[in-house]
Parts: structure tokens; C-alpha cells; sequence
């Protein structure tokens, strides 16, 4: 008998862990009316904190399902389903990351699936626009990890998995620490175009070592950088830093060396600028787009890192190119420090002002040996490798095809050009004066409306003109007038 009753609680038990496991995991969790919304599917979006492009084994990240900055509707949401899966299939080794609710709100909106493993759902339907959970991802050599989001607004409108609702991470490579293989020639027949994501990994958790007391201080200044051909980078390990460099670490301002980069726009194919990164954002990303070709194909750029004597990080001579004619689809790299050469301080903040007698030095990189001094916030008696202060995520967005033509001219150095492309100028219009001194304008646009962020184009040009007092017409200037002399004004548009 007892053993007739065991047999019954063990078949309860199987029943009841089969209801959960067994099943086919609907992702439906609401009998919805209409087919999914497929006409706005950026509405909703999976966001990481800090934007990463990989994920670090067993690390912890913070992840929102939630309203789309840049959306144009305002709207709330009452269910959801936010699931990890590996990207092949077929794996079935281990998990895909783990979630973790994010407790200590008012309300708890997100609790674990009864249906589908390692899914979070909501908790109720309250109208939320954001839910924020823990994800840990999976340990090493687990491969790519999918996120998958599906939203309902109601049962005649929902959003599934498509646009910014699947979210694709690959574990961190283990080459992030050496450059591509640099090419003498670069064969390929199309241009490409980058986003370059520029990632901050600097706190007192990575580098606690004489780590800045002032937390609020530290930043990385605005990108400064070009795609250029072989040969130009403006910073070399070993060269002395020009005067464009030396400001910047003195100013923190790029201005001087954005000018020495515009000097040598016959080796230049694009300009690149980015945002600074600052404390208590100083571990998001900041971007930018550029383009290169096949004559210029490497990429320099640069951060000062703040607060720090002369101390910044950056890559030169970059190599996008590949050997077989094609370009990277994507690559990450890890940044370390150099040193500048024209301060010969070694901490991050010292009470001593510089030295204006010290000798210029060549650039170096800071290791945990060099300097070898117990001072630096870098060295290491043990000589362990220390973390990287900073990242780059280079991720290939666009071909542009045009003909392989490799000839004599093939290392011509192509026109400059930067990301703040701008529309023609319109004509000129009609004098605003009817008779005596008026006014005539003409202007153009950004191709990218996400230029006004960070380029200074020059967009309306204003010029005096005479109206036509004998034939009283709208203007003696008439539209598209060229040879008429006239006063110009000049004006930027610079966002703030």
C-alpha cells in the first residue's frame, strides 16, 4: 500500500513539473484580435545599460523593455514576454543567461513564466511604458544569445520580435586586444560605411588602483578622429605629439587638432567626432559614421582621459580591410592608456602644477610596467595585465559598389569628406526691398538630421541687394543671380 502511494505522489509530481516544461511554450499569453503591428516596429525596443555589442561571461546587465526614445507616439503597453534563447537552435548545453526581477519598486512589474523557461511576463495588466530586469549572461564558449521581446498594447495592436525587440549578443572574442592585420594595399572595390560605438569601461570597480576621489570628475573628452589612408595617421607610438595633441591635453579641446586633421584632407576620407563620455555616464556609448575606401582604409582616433596629466586612449592606423578585398563586418577592440609625452606627472591629479621646463617625449603606452613606478594608478609589482579603460565596436552599416578599377592612379588620395553632408545651396531668393537696400538669402540642410548634433556646416548665407526703384519690381537680384555684387553674412547652425 505504501508503495502504491509513493507511485502516485512520484506520477503527481512528473504531471505537475510537465505542465511547465512539457507543453509548448505559447509566447501568447493574450488572445489577440488582429495580426501583430508591422507598419511602426521600432516603437518598442530592447535597451541595455551601457549599449553593449558583446556580452562578458557571467556578468550581470541591466536590461528595459520599454517606449523607444525617439518614438513618435506616446503609448503604454499592458503585457509583454521577454525571453533568452541561444541564436542556434539546436544547442541545448546549459542556458541562455539568466533573468533576475529587479525588486524594491513600488510595484513589481515583471515575474517569471509559468509556461516558458527563462521568459519573464508582467505581473498585472497596469499600463506601463518601461520594465526593467537583471539578465546574467551564460558562461564562456555558449555562443550567441538572442533577447526576444513581444508587446501588446491591446488585443487589436501588438508588436513581436521585430526591429529593436530582438537584441543579438555574442560572447566577447578573445582577440580583443590585437588590431586587424594591417595591408599595404587594400583591393577592394566598394566603399563602406562604419558606426563607430565608443564604449567606456573606467570605474573604480575595473581600475581601483589610486582611482580618482572625486567620482564626478572623470570623463573621456569629445572623439577626435579620420578614416585616412596608410601613412597618415596624425598619432604614432614613438612620435613626439603635435601641436593639436598637446592642446588637447591641455585644454581638452579639439579644436586644434580637428584643424591639423583638416589640413591634411588630401589624405583624408572622413573626419570623426563624438560626444564625451562623463561620469555618472562615463561606462554608455557614444557614436559616430564615417566612411572609407579603398585608398583610405584605416582608422585613427583619440580620448583624453580625464583627470590624468597627458593620458588618452585611441587606435592608429586601423585597418578595415580585409586581405581577400572585402571589409569587416564588425570588430571590437579594447583601449589602454598612453601617454601623451608632454607632461611628465604621474597620477591622475597632482598638487604640483607642470613643468614648463620638461622635455617633450615621445608617445608611449602605460602598462603595469612602464612607468615602472608604484605611483602609477597602472603598475603592478605582480605584473597582472590591467582591464581596458575603453572600447571600440566598429559594425559595418552599408556597401556602396563602384568600379574595380585598380590602376596607376589607384593611390590617388581620394577628396575628404566628412558625416555633415549637406543638401545644394538653394538659389537665391528675390531682394526683400521693392526699391532701395534689401536682403537675400539662400540655404541648404544636413542629408542626416542627427548631424545638427555635432557638425558646424555653414546652412544660410545672407547678402545685401538693391530692389529696382525704376521698374519697381520685386528685385533688380533676380533669383539665381550670380553676377550681381552684394555684402555677404554668414551664419552656422550649431546645436546646443
Amino acid at each position: 500500500m505504501e508503495l502504491h502511494s509513493v507511485i502516485i505522489q512520484v506520477g503527481l509530481i512528473f504531471l505537475l513539473i510537465c505542465k511547465v516544461y512539457c507543453m509548448n511554450c505559447d509566447r501568447m499569453s493574450v488572445n489577440v484580435m488582429k495580426p501583430k503591428n508591422i507598419n511602426d516596429i521600432d516603437r518598442y525596443m530592447i535597451a541595455i545599460h551601457g549599449n553593449p555589442k558583446s556580452y562578458a561571461p557571467d556578468q550581470r546587465y541591466n536590461v528595459s523593455l520599454k517606449l523607444s526614445d525617439d518614438s513618435r507616439v506616446y503609448k503604454k503597453f499592458k503585457w509583454f514576454l521577454l525571453t533568452a534563447e541561444f541564436e542556434n537552435s539546436e544547442q541545448q548545453n546549459g542556458h541562455a543567461g539568466k533573468f533576475d526581477i529587479v525588486y524594491g519598486a513600488d510595484e513589481v512589474l515583471a515575474t517569471f513564466s509559468k509556461f516558458c523557461p527563462n521568459t519573464i511576463v508582467e505581473t498585472s495588466e497596469i499600463p506601463k511604458t518601461e520594465v526593467q530586469v537583471y539578465w546574467t549572461a551564460p558562461p564562456r564558449e555558449s555562443g550567441c544569445i538572442v533577447l526576444k521581446a513581444t508587446v501588446i498594447e491591446s488585443r487589436e495592436n501588438w508588436f513581436s520580435e521585430d526591429g529593436r525587440l530582438t537584441r543579438k549578443l555574442c560572447e566577447e572574442s578573445a582577440d580583443q586586444n590585437v588590431q586587424p592585420e594591417r595591408l599595404e594595399r587594400c583591393t577592394a572595390c566598394s566603399e563602406a560605411k562604419y558606426e563607430v560605438a565608443f564604449e567606456g569601461t573606467w570605474t573604480r570597480n575595473t581600475h581601483p588602483r589610486h582611482y580618482p576621489s572625486d567620482v564626478w570628475s572623470t570623463k573621456f573628452s569629445d572623439i577626435i578622429g579620420a578614416s585616412h589612408a596608410r601613412l597618415h595617421s596624425f598619432w604614432k607610438i614613438a612620435d613626439y605629439a603635435s601641436d593639436g595633441l598637446k592642446e588637447l591635453m591641455e585644454t581638452e579641446s579639439i579644436k586644434a587638432l580637428e584643424s591639423e586633421l583638416k589640413e591634411m584632407s588630401q589624405h583624408i576620407r572622413t573626419i570623426i567626432k563624438a560626444r564625451s563620455l562623463q561620469y555618472p555616464n562615463i561606462t554608455q556609448s557614444t557614436y559616430s559614421v564615417f566612411r572609407v575606401d579603398s585608398t583610405n582604409h584605416r582608422v585613427s582616433l583619440i580620448s583624453k582621459i580625464i583627470p590624468s596629466p597627458d593620458w588618452f586612449v585611441g587606435v592608429s592606423d586601423f585597418e578595415l580591410c580585409r586581405s581577400n578585398g572585402t571589409w569587416l563586418e564588425s570588430y571590437t577592440y579594447n583601449l589602454f592608456p598612453f601617454d601623451a609625452g608632454t607632461d611628465d606627472r604621474i597620477g591622475y591629479t597632482s598638487p604640483d602644477p607642470p613643468n614648463p621646463n620638461s622635455v617633450p617625449k615621445p608617445i608611449m603606452e602605460i602598462t603595469e610596467n612602464n612607468p615602472n613606478d608604484p605611483r602609477s594608478p597602472f603598475f603592478s609589482e605582480e605584473g597582472e595585465r590591467m582591464n581596458p579603460i575603453a572600447k571600440l565596436h566598429f559594425t559595418r552599416q552599408r556597401l556602396y559598389d563602384k568600379p574595380c578599377e585598380h590602376g596607376e592612379d589607384e593611390d590617388a588620395a581620394a577628396p575628404a569628406e566628412t558625416e555633415c553632408e549637406t543638401t545644394p545651396w538653394t538659389p537665391w531668393t528675390r531682394c526683400t526691398s521693392l526699391c532701395g537696400p534689401g536682403m537675400s538669402v539662400r540655404s541648404r540642410n544636413y542629408t542626416q538630421e542627427s548631424s545638427l548634433q555635432y557638425c558646424q556646416e555653414e546652412l544660410i548665407q545672407m547678402r545685401e541687394c538693391i530692389g529696382d526703384c525704376n521698374n519697381n519690381r520685386q528685385g533688380s537680384q533676380q533669383e539665381g543671380d550670380e553676377t550681381s555684387t552684394a555684402t555677404e553674412v554668414h551664419i552656422y547652425l550649431i546645436a546646443s
